[in-house]
């Protein structure tokens, strides 16, 4: 493979996974420096265990609520599909998530939906791309929330501006966002405008918009089309996602508990959100790395021990991630199992039909 090539196709990756390590370094260096690393492990020995096993099982449960809204959109393509079936696959696209840069966790889910559960690949992308957009306006919202209530607290006077600045672009942000995301209309005419201003300075900007941006729309609006004629779905798809998220912001919580120090659950949803907006914006798979360090400063910023901020932190993270990719590592066996033994059943399928040819022949 030629240079070019090689960096043309896994440059990106290859920064975002340097930019993950260097924070994640950073992060432990400084506490080091500090000498608050060692009293941030010795935080797990005296740490609730009850607190953290139920805070792990919040993330867990989470998951799983998270796979059955994805399911939920999915079915009416596959009406044989069990949620039971596809639970596993799905962890195993989720681990994918967790590491990988940008959507390669998702790009996975839509190729194991297709080869271990025959569910077509535009129903997989219009359910991701539906979910994408429902978290990020979730995420949003929170932000703006965090931003009027959470972060005030932790400034000082003189950047009371910069807050108010930043806390009504947000909002007019949102407002923009919902109208292009939640009418149709307007959301094809907006990516048409964008489209050609676009051409005019880049045919390859252009062409791009058309072949990715475009479809990913489209697919987006089939879901939610579809949602506005099913009130019911509708109504359970939004349930399913509210009681993800808190079930999030209260794994967070009781992290924090179990250390014996104590935060709101609306400072615990404000941190997150912050945090999660903080690895969209830095392309960090989970917030890894960037996201660990404004949880850190945010903790700390709301009279929470160094100490005690980066045991929690340290736990949400790589607790979080470890439950994550070991079910996926857990689930990757089954769903190969799956696969095999549907090879396995329509080989015989194709064998019982021969037989039954060569019988009438006779």
């Amino acid at each position: 493979m030629k240079i070019t090539t090689f960096l043309k196709k896994y440059l990106f990756r290859i920064l975002v996974v340097l930019l993950m390590l260097a924070a994640l370094t950073f992060f432990f260096v400084d506490l080091a420096n500090r000498n608050e690393l060692g009293d941030a492990f010795a935080s797990f020995t005296t740490a609730s265990v009850l607190y953290l096993v139920l805070a792990a099982l919040l993330m867990l449960v989470s998951m799983i609520i998270k796979a059955y809204r994805f399911f939920i959109l999915i079915k009416p393509s596959s009406p044989k599909l069990r949620f039971h079936k596809f639970l596993l696959p799905f962890f195993l696209g989720y681990g994918f998530s967790t590491l990988g840069p940008l959507k390669s966790g998702e790009i996975a889910s839509v190729e194991i939906n297709k080869r271990s559960l025959s569910v077509p690949r535009s129903s997989s992308l219009a359910a991701i791309a539906f979910f994408r957009v429902l978290d990020l306006f979730v995420v949003l919202i929170l932000f703006i929330i965090g931003l009027g209530t959470t972060i005030p607290g932790m400034l000082e006077e003189q950047y009371t501006i910069y807050l108010n600045i930043v806390f009504y672009i947000s909002l007019a942000g949102t407002i923009i966002l919902s109208v292009l995301l939640f009418f149709p209309p307007v959301g094809r005419l907006f990516l048409r405008g964008v489209t050609a201003i676009v051409g005019k300075i880049s045919l390859k900007g252009r062409k791009w918009l058309n072949a990715v941006i475009d479809p990913a729309l489209e697919n987006y609006y089939v879901s939610l089309q579809y949602l506005y004629k099913q009130v019911v779905l509708a109504v359970l798809v939004v349930v399913t996602t509210l009681t993800r998220w808190f079930l999030e912001f209260y794994s967070f919580k009781l992290t924090i508990m179990a250390f014996y120090e104590n935060i709101s659950l609306l400072d615990a949803a404000a941190i997150s959100s912050i945090t999660l907006f903080v690895g969209i914006l830095t392309f960090v798979p989970a917030g890894l790395g960037t996201g660990t360090l404004t949880t850190q400063y945010l903790l700390e910023q709301l009279s929470i021990l160094p100490a005690i901020a980066a045991a929690s932190v340290i736990f949400q993270t790589i607790v979080g991630t470890g439950v994550t990719l070991s079910v996926a590592a857990i689930s990757s066996f089954f769903v190969k199992e799956q696969k095999e033994s549907i090879i396995e059943e329509e080989q015989e399928d194709e064998n019982k039909t021969e037989t039954i040819d060569v019988i009438d022949e006779s």
